[in-house]
């Protein structure tokens, strides 16, 4: 992992990579288990433009 969003919110969101590839893992906190989702892996630059659009609020 190598950004998050703040751990204080109901949903967080992680940019994740490794090996020049990346994916964005969101996690929805909630009781009485945290439920996490991921997008597929894909290149760092493209997972970096959606990360962006994610902070902006432009995507969700």
């Amino acid at each position: 992992m190598i950004e998050w969003t703040c751990a204080c919110r109901a949903t967080v969101y992680e940019l994740c990579l490794a090996g020049g590839r990346a994916f964005i893992r969101r996690t929805v906190q909630g009781e009485p288990v945290a439920k996490t989702h991921e997008t597929d892996w894909a290149s760092l630059r493209q997972t970096r433009e959606i990360w962006g659009a994610l902070l902006a609020g432009y995507v969700r």
